[in-house]
């Protein structure tokens, strides 16, 4: 053999070589998608609560595991439900997010909205469906229970409005009415409000 052709060899195997190491940094970056931080947080979720809209775009296409739940089974959707992030909730949501999913508490997204005061993503969850009168089993609040905690007349309404169930109670027996009616000392704006919303007489 010649020394043309023995070089021509490695260089050919070598070509292969560097084939093969442009494939395996393309297909396979070396992260791992579902890896999980002390919380028990998937990077999606960790995109998703930090409101990183391109990262959650990037790890979608990966094809990660779109309601894996945290160390609490907080998805990625139900954390930017909560932190009003309401561009990448959505499009969690068109790629088939389970808007119902609860955390091990009975929380659901539409919940961590209201419990955030996040109108914007409380309404969109509100349009697509979202199941209105789940209770969580802490205390047995539902969402337009934490609305008047919150003294939120724009979230009670938004939730009075779409069909919420005002004669649910909570662990203690109360009713949004009761709570309503046990803040009559507060004489401000927002629990006037939300008193004439319910219907409650002052």
């Amino acid at each position: 053999m010649s020394v043309v052709e023995r070089w021509s060899g490695v260089l050919g195997g070598l070509a292969a070589v560097l084939v093969l190491a442009a494939l395996w940094l393309l297909f396979f970056d070396g992260e791992d998608y579902e890896a999980r931080d002390l919380r028990g947080r998937t990077p999606i979720i960790v995109a998703a609560e930090e409101g990183d809209l391109k990262r959650v775009r990037l790890l979608l296409e990966k094809g990660v595991r779109i309601d894996a739940g945290d160390d609490c089974n907080w998805t990625a959707m139900m954390r930017a439900a909560a932190g009003g992030h309401r561009e990448i909730m959505e499009l969690l949501l068109d790629e088939g997010a389970d808007i119902n999913h609860l955390e091990k508490s009975g929380y659901s997204a539409l919940m961590g909205a209201v419990v955030n005061n996040r109108l914007e993503t409380a309404r969109v969850l509100v349009e697509r469906g979202a199941d209105l009168d789940v209770q969580e089993t802490e205390s047995g609040q539902s969402a337009l229970m934490w609305a008047v905690r919150n003294r939120n007349p724009e979230m009670v309404r938004l939730l009075v409005e779409a069909g919420a169930d005002t004669t649910l109670s909570n662990g203690k027996g109360q009713t949004v009415e009761d709570l309503a009616r046990a803040m009559e000392a507060d004489t401000s704006q927002p629990v006037a409000r939300i008193r004439e919303v319910l219907g409650c007489s002052p």
